[in-house]
């Protein structure tokens, strides 16, 4: 979380405000994980209500709803310094289609918190099992490896598409962390994920702090 807060200065301090979006990216998963350490408290001591229920659905509000709207528009954001009109028309689409879909595929968890049931798998990692939902979107994405697609997709074709190399760059691990984390943790998918994206946001930091590191070398 500071990690997120202080990118988010270095991107003002470096003139980048279209960068302020995903350099606050460490905060939010910062939050996330704060979150998820709540859960565990919550089962730790036995299934603990209303922490349990409240911090699962605080978890899957992050991995369901809002890095599918925060990413595209973060991208969209950056495209306006470092792209064309036609990409940043085409990026402000997806952003808007993305945050529809992340709304739809979270509100049915929200309006039946009974059907998130969360617990530790055999894995020994937290699985957020919502099998009793009954939602098309949700069964759709979670279920179907269309579906599955098509959510990576909101998240990793956005970044890769900017001509900045270092986000570009930043996308491709996105999609390297969701390949090893299907191919080693698939049951427990979001929340290994989501650790593994928290981590990699490292990253960000050195995205906006690239201007001062030029300078410093020309220096």
């Amino acid at each position: 979380m500071p990690l997120g807060l202080y990118s988010a200065h270095i991107a003002r301090s470096n003139q980048q405000r279209a960068y302020v979006p995903l350099a606050l990216t460490p905060f939010f998963f910062g939050v996330q994980q704060f979150v998820e350490g709540l859960e565990w408290t919550g089962i730790d001591r036995g299934g603990v209500e209303p922490l349990t229920s409240l911090a699962g659905l605080g978890f899957l509000f992050f991995a369901y709803c809002f890095w599918m709207i925060w990413i595209p528009w973060s991208a969209w954001s950056i495209s306006r310094s470092t792209d064309g009109h036609g990409l940043q028309q085409r990026l402000r689409w997806v952003a808007i289609v993305a945050t529809v879909l992340g709304i739809a595929f979270y509100l049915p968890v929200l309006l039946d918190p009974p059907a998130l049931q969360p617990h530790v798998h055999s894995n020994g990692r937290l699985l957020y099992d919502i099998s009793d939902l009954h939602s098309i979107v949700h069964n759709f994405i979670s279920t179907e490896p269309v579906g599955e697609l098509v959510y990576w997709g909101f998240i990793v074709l956005p970044l890769v598409a900017l001509r900045d190399r270092a986000v570009k760059l930043f996308g491709v691990m996105i999609f390297v962390s969701i390949f090893l984390t299907w191919l080693t943790y698939s049951a427990t998918f979001n929340s290994v994920w989501c650790f593994y994206c928290a981590v990699l946001s490292i990253m960000v930091l050195w995205i906006v702090n690239r201007p001062q590191l030029r300078r410093t070398a020309v220096g």
